[in-house]
């Protein structure tokens, strides 16, 4: 499931030809920025810009009942191994027990035997319309998005924006709108731990 990861000659070349135009370059993320680094040749001033996030959909966050329950764990995403899954899996059934893990997400075009067995130790749902996961994420305590590499991560902001905490890897947009401790966690990719 790790597609997408070279871009034909072609589109590299027009890739490369835009950003020798350019006089101001604009990326969404600071790991964005980093990819640049790459670029043979020179480069117009770059500005990391954050994408927006949609209002709160909801009057009040709700809190976590007293009561000792799993916590609620959410992803949402793709359903391939760029977006980490593998290791949100692996970390899930570390803490089997103490955690209840809901993924929302489509599955790749082939079937994928490991990963129909992971989705069969969770609550998996395929899809659902934009407002309904913004309600998915008012029933859930954190979301967690172990992308290995992600241009931005527009699930971020969008938990975010409804007060839900969120677990990433530095190579999405966390760096650049999360507070570390506050709002959320930034944790290396590749480790369930």
């Amino acid at each position: 499931t790790m597609r997408g990861l070279r871009d034909s000659a072609l589109k590299v070349e027009r890739k490369d030809a835009e950003l020798a135009l350019a006089t101001r370059v604009l990326v969404a993320s600071s790991f964005s920025l980093k990819s640049l680094e790459m670029f043979p040749g020179d480069l117009a001033p770059v500005s990391v810009v954050p994408y927006g996030a949609p209002s709160q959909w909801r009057e009040s966050i709700p809190t976590k009942s007293s009561e000792r329950q799993p916590l609620r764990v959410l992803f949402v995403g793709g359903l391939g191994q760029m977006k980490g899954l593998s290791y949100l899996f692996a970390a899930a059934s570390m803490l089997r027990g103490t955690v209840a893990l809901t993924v929302i997400g489509k599955k790749p075009s082939s079937d994928v035997p490991v990963l129909n067995r992971a989705l069969a130790s969770c609550r998996w749902i395929e899809s659902l319309p934009h407002h309904e996961v913004l309600q998915e994420m008012a029933v859930h305590d954190v979301l967690v998005f172990p992308s290995l590499s992600e241009g931005f991560g527009m699930v971020v902001t969008e938990a975010l924006s409804q007060g839900l905490p969120v677990i990433t890897t530095p190579h999405t947009c966390g760096p650049d709108v999360l507070t570390e401790g506050e709002d959320g966690f930034i944790v290396p990719i590749r480790d369930p731990q």
